[in-house]
């Protein structure tokens, strides 16, 4: 199998792995807390429902509170406040007070007097089958809970189901204005809970719901929360009110199910987005291995395949790559040079390639490789003379932009110019010049002090301007300016070479920061 096959054999699988991974890591954990954050929040508006319809039995139970607690009320179950009928129990309490029915029981607990409000005729009628009911059904708690009606500090509220509707209560004792007793009676007073109220609780709390009424007992109650998927686009939340152990209505929130949609279409996005990346990923590192690995090996081949047969081992190699390869093509052009010239030859070799990995192959200066190891030299020899070394770091400002701006070729040409200016602006044989990486360029100062580095570094910048190399895309010059960060020290066992080159870094950093085109020391 040849390598390129080998390679997609093992490719396709990764990619395939990874888009499998990714779904099931998506689906199994990522798509469940969508889900857990929809309940809660669905719960959440539920219960603001809930709050409601509480905010509403406690209004309606401190409105019953008012008139109960009330010397004008407590003269009238007395029969001694003919005017109190006139005075507060027309239609206006009722629609202004926003209740259905009111039923006053004196200390006999019999019916003293009763009102009902029809909200679609706007006024009071008489029904005594509603009427006969509230008796029997209260008739019936008194006698099978005991209630004490007549206690100033006990009242009782809550929802209740007369007539097949659900109704929302409060019963409140009868006493003075000052909450004193005795208590002569009490007050009974209710109110639909209809479409009209439903619908305004749906305007305050924006959560659509129902209430559905539950006729008889149920065999198996449920006093917690009930969550549902009623279908992909609808969640249900609903719970049981109870009065007195027994379920009397449901009620029941309808939530649309956004937060799990979102969470599907980002999980959708994401697998894609995955398969997309994936995809790109092995085509584009298909194409990198096929121009950089597969074609310069293939040639390779050929060219030692050619020379095997011919024995002519004057031939060389074509592949002149920086990379592996090329370096391997370049090997076996110096193994055919030792073959040729023998011992002579091969020592040649030899120094040319030390000679090369110490020399940036762009500027022809020194490399970083050089630096490091003249760096050392250097640092062990000023600390056996105790002579300060200094460091100056130089870097094109602005330089991914003149790239961006005027192409790579002419950049090269501008590192080219820089690196001559600093090679030039030396001149001592122990100094030395080296581009430490990409547009940075690093001088190494024996025996110099951090004036003299000041010095040194402010004519390479005055230099570098007087270039007049033009840089548009510049925000701090038209033309080509470099910054410098100065360091110093005499070495001692306190300090170290790292730390100096560390030292010059921060000082290009801070020149920088202070607008570039200028040098700082640190």
């Amino acid at each position: 199998m040849s390598l390129s096959k080998k390679i997609l054999c093992i490719l396709l699988p990764v990619l395939i792995a990874m888009v499998v991974v990714s779904f099931f890591a998506l689906w199994r954990y990522v798509l469940p807390v969508f889900v857990q954050l929809e309940r809660e929040d669905a719960i959440t508006n539920f219960e603001r429902v809930a709050a409601r319809f509480q905010e509403d039995i406690e209004d309606l139970d401190l409105q019953n509170k008012d008139w109960g607690a009330w010397d004008a009320t407590y003269s009238f179950i007395q029969g001694e406040n003919p005017d109190y009928i006139a005075g507060n129990l027309g239609v206006n309490s009722f629609r202004n007070g926003q209740f259905d029915f009111l039923f006053y029981f004196d200390e006999a607990q019999h019916l003293y007097w009763h009102g009902i409000y029809d909200q679609n005729e706007d006024m009071l009628v008489y029904d005594a089958a509603f009427v006969q009911e509230v008796v029997d059904r209260l008739e019936h708690k008194l006698g099978e809970q005991r209630l004490n009606l007549f206690s100033r500090d006990t009242h009782y509220m809550g929802f209740v189901l007369l007539e097949g509707k659900p109704i929302v209560y409060s019963i409140r004792p009868i006493l003075t204005s000052r909450e004193e007793g005795p208590s002569k009676g009490f007050l009974l007073r209710g109110r639909y809970i209809d479409t009209n109220l439903i619908a305004d609780f749906i305007r305050q709390t924006h959560v659509r719901f129902e209430i559905k009424p539950v006729e008889g007992s149920l065999a198996t109650g449920h006093t917690e929360l009930m969550v549902k998927e009623l279908n992909e686009d609808t969640l249900v939340v609903s719970r049981y009110v109870y009065s007195y152990g027994v379920p009397i209505m449901l009620v029941e929130s309808y939530f649309p199910r956004n937060i799990s949609l979102q969470g599907k279409v980002a999980i959708q996005t994401a697998l894609f987005t995955s398969i997309l990346l994936g995809s790109l990923m092995l085509v584009a590192l298909w194409f990198t291995l096929r121009k950089i690995v597969l074609e310069p090996v293939s040639r390779l081949t050929d060219n030692a395949s050619a020379i095997t047969e011919t024995k002519d081992y004057k031939q060389r190699t074509e592949i002149m790559s920086s990379d592996e390869i090329g370096e391997l093509s370049r090997q076996l052009n110096n193994m055919l040079d030792v073959i040729e010239n023998r011992e002579a030859s091969l020592e040649h070799v030899l120094d040319k390639l030390k000679t090369l990995s110490m020399t940036d192959s762009l500027t022809q200066i020194p490399n970083r490789l050089k630096f490091d190891s003249v760096s050392e030299l250097e640092w062990r020899r000023m600390l056996r003379e105790n002579q300060p070394l200094s460091i100056i770091m130089c870097d094109a400002d602005y330089f991914k932009q003149y790239n961006d701006h005027y192409g790579h070729v002419e950049g090269d040409e501008c590192l080219v110019a820089i690196a001559k200016v600093l090679y030039e602006s030396v001149a001592r044989p122990a100094d030395l010049v080296a581009r430490y990486g990409g547009e940075e360029f690093v001088i190494l100062l024996p025996s110099t002090d951090v004036e003299g580095a000041r010095y040194l570094a402010q004519t390479i910048l005055e230099k570098i301007s007087s270039l007049q190399i033009p840089h548009e895309k510049s925000q701090v010059s038209p033309h080509v300016t470099v910054s410098a960060g100065i360091a110093s020290a005499v070495p001692s066992s306190e300090n170290s070479l790292r730390q100096l080159i560390l030292d010059a870094d921060k000082a290009l950093y801070q020149a920088k920061k202070n607008g570039r085109n200028t040098l700082a020391t640190n």
